[in-house]
């Protein structure tokens, strides 16, 4: 129906332009049967004098107004003007149609083809002489035209210059169109949409990114638009160009670490897959960090803020834990030090991870008290805490409950009172020359196959933390103890080492550094809290680790682990001066010294020339300990372990025959162990006590339990020699067949 109209105005005597208001799902087809009409197109970006200047209207005009005298074909299809007026605004798109409207082309026709400025035909139909032989409106005219406008500076994909524009709005493009110009269209009658920085740019290029411009700086931004126009709009695969696709915690540290483009676009890859991130902790972080700077932070410090009985918090712990586990000791300070501000709840979110939190976690047991939250912060603390059930015949119970006490009081760093009447006592009978001479023991060593590893300044206090790393690493155990010879220092007590005539032997100085040498870098005067002896157990883990790595390699059978003496840490808390000032310069801080007479001390023992100090006295003339002290002849000094280490047999298993058993409250009970494998030596353990078990047949062993009067359940482990090879539930009932409590309460 418009294009007979646009005939009729073609072969009518009208003079003025015919108005033409379209659409854009019309205008291809309409302009192209304008074409075929006859008509010259005329393209009004052809009247911009350069790429990014508006067009010359007034000589379109002019052009218009001399077409009958001037131009070959005198019939005209305008395009591009509509939208051209359209970017310019109501007030000049009124008067331009306005002034077309008015003007006399003679005997040329033009056909003006308008898209975007339909609502200013009704202005001009107020002029009743405007009627449909000079207008027509296809269907509504319906125009969807919007732009987006972004600086060059940004680096948007985008039409450059208004001319590039028009010419794609006179080709028919219709939808959101991006360009750069400096024309301005703020008063457009298309909505315009105006892109200020990368940022936005981003948002517009990628609707689903939803990330806050918090996130970044502008220079970040701007590279990654610049990425992400590079692969055609999609921040995906940016991402998947740098392998964050998929496994994103993965590396944690070494993936955000530093602050190139890089870690920050590791940060958005997290932001942006939040609700599929399987570390819940990394997902609390991550919501509550806007900012990249802030990350490392957050994901060291936001659990201070997490309460301890919160329903997260262990499983934030340990997720936690994970994450920093590569992070060096210098970004754990900080952390250990903010994480004081509730000194009481510290402890909870401390790890074994580094140096500085171990010796943390002890400074603060040291403070505190032990706690049961050891067990999961530093669980090696905890094992040379655990109890460890000596058997050395009359002296075992001495001895088990000897050193219980003595690691508590080490670690909490604190003096017993009855412990130190303990220690007199024992100043004075000596019972530790009940034990063997360790090199009793190692003359009946098996040598051949055999590697010794002297770990100068070891004591027994650390056989529970030791059992434990050796069953955790598949070993077999056998632990002899002896006692050094007098005074215990490395001169008298060498032998061993310098006459074994095994395959190989090696001295290690590292435990005995740390004790008393000012190389350690530890001192009771600068530090007073034990912090050491996370030092000691690490170098213990190192030297059961290479046992381990040996006895696996097959390059030995067995592997020894000897001690000259062991060394007092509450010898040196004490801080007690003798009265005598020696002839004879103190040595080892005073433990010991040439023997003078006469003398006057009920704690000191004459021994090889020397006396030596059995309490925990010490000599004056001598400095002082920085850490620890040996040369004594306290238990911890004197008494030293033998242990063998060889490969385990894994075939063993232990169970109970019984489902349950009957309890007597004068003679106990007695419970039946199953075992796949014949044992030679096996015992059961209960509440720090060993029961023997008497062997059946090969598969049968009957252990009587006088101890256990009472009905409940009592969990026990088995052990073959000094190795745990299996944990058991003992469920005791009456005679009744049944758990009495009432039977309980009578006795």
């Amino acid at each position: 129906m418009s294009i007979d109209k646009v005939s009729k105005y073609l072969s009518s005597n009208v003079r003025t332009p015919y108005f033409l208001f379209i659409g854009d799902d019309e205008y291809r087809d309409i302009k192209e049967k304008l074409s075929e009409l006859g008509l010259n197109i005329v393209r009004i970006s052809d009247y911009c004098q350069n790429d990014d200047k508006l067009p010359d209207i007034d000589k379109l005009i002019e052009h218009l107004k001399t077409a009958d005298v001037n131009a070959n074909v005198k019939k005209l299809a305008v395009i591009g003007l509509g939208e051209y007026l359209a970017l310019r605004g109501n007030d000049e798109a009124a008067s331009v149609l306005l002034q077309l409207k008015e003007l006399n082309l003679g005997t040329a026709k033009s056909v003006l083809l308008l898209r975007g400025v339909t609502p200013q035909a009704k202005s001009l139909q107020a002029d009743l002489r405007f009627d449909e032989r000079r207008f027509s409106t296809v269907n509504k005219a319906i125009c969807d035209i919007s732009i987006t406008y972004a600086p060059p500076k940004i680096g948007l994909s985008a039409t450059s210059g208004m001319k590039t524009l028009l010419i794609r709005l006179e080709n028919g493009e219709c939808g959101n169109i991006i360009v750069t110009t400096a024309v301005n269209i703020d008063n457009a009658l298309f909505a315009v949409h105006k892109i200020r920085d990368a940022y936005e740019g981003i948002r517009f290029t990628c609707p689903s990114f939803n990330l806050p411009r918090l996130c970044g700086n502008e220079k970040q931004w701007a590279q990654l638009l610049t990425e992400i126009n590079q692969k055609n709009g999609s921040f995906e695969e940016v991402l998947e160009q740098h392998a964050f696709g998929d496994g994103l915690e993965a590396n944690f540290y070494g993936r955000f670490t530093g602050i190139e483009y890089r870690n920050w676009l590791y940060f958005l890859a997290l932001k942006t897959n939040i609700p599929t991130m399987p570390n819940c902790y990394l997902r609390f972080v991550l919501e509550k960090t806007s900012q990249f700077d802030a990350f490392k932070f957050n994901v060291l410090n936001a659990i201070i803020d997490v309460s301890p009985t919160d329903k997260h918090f262990n499983a934030f712990y340990l997720e936690r834990k994970m994450l920093v586990i590569r992070f060096p000791e210098s970004d754990i300070a900080d952390f250990v030090v903010n994480n004081r501000k509730n000194a009481k709840e510290s402890i909870y979110r401390l790890t074994d991870n580094t140096k500085i939190e171990r010796e943390e976690i002890i400074a603060w047991t040291a403070t505190n008290g032990i706690h049961s939250q050891l067990a999961i912060v530093y669980p090696a603390l905890s094992a040379y805490l655990n109890q460890y059930v000596f058997n050395c015949g009359e002296l075992s119970t001495l001895l088990t409950d000897y050193f219980e006490s003595y690691k508590r009081q080490k670690v909490t760093n604190r003096l017993e009172d009855d412990f130190l009447v303990k220690v007199e006592n024992l100043a004075q009978n000596r019972r530790f020359n009940r034990l063997p001479a360790r090199n009793e023991i190692i003359d009946e060593l098996k040598k051949e196959d055999s590697y010794l590893f002297w770990l100068d300044a070891l004591g027994v206090e650390y056989l529970a933390f030791i059992s434990d790393l050796v069953r955790v690493r598949g070993l077999s155990i056998s632990i002899k103890i002896a006692r050094a010879e007098l005074p215990t220092i490395t001169s008298v007590n060498r032998e061993f080492f310098d006459n074994w005539n095994g395959s190989r032997k090696e001295k290690s100085d590292e435990l005995d550094v740390v004790k008393h040498s000012d190389t350690s870098g530890y001192n009771y005067q600068n530090n007073e809290f034990p912090i050491h002896l996370a030092k000691e157990l690490d170098i213990i883990v190192k030297v059961v680790d290479k046992a381990a790595t040996e006895l696996a390699l097959r390059h030995y059978k067995r592997f020894f682990i000897v001690s000259d003496h062991g060394a007092s840490r509450l010898a040196v808390l004490r801080r007690k001066e003798e009265k005598y000032e020696t002839d004879t310069k103190g040595e080892h801080s005073g433990r010991c010294c040439k023997l003078f007479e006469p003398y006057d001390l009920p704690f000191a023992a004459q021994e090889n020339g020397y006396l030596v100090l059995a309490d925990y006295g010490r000599f004056k003339g001598s400095r002082a300990a920085n850490v620890e002290v040996h040369g004594g002849a306290s238990l911890e000094e004197v008494v030293v372990p033998i242990i063998e280490l060889t490969l385990k047999n894994g075939s063993i298993t232990i169970s109970l025959v019984e489902k349950s058993v009957a309890v007597d409250f004068r003679t106990g009970t007695v419970i039946t162990l199953f075992s796949c494998t014949a044992l030679k030596n096996a015992f059961v353990l209960l509440k720090g006590k060993r029961y023997p078990a008497t062997k059946l047949d090969d598969n049968h062993y009957k252990v009587a339990l006088p101890d256990i009067q009472r009905t409940g359940e009592y969990p026990a482990d088995v052990y073959e020699g000094d190795d745990l090879v299996g944990k058991i539930l003992i469920k005791a009932q009456g005679k009744s067949g049944k758990i009495n409590n009432d039977f309980d309460v009578q006795f």
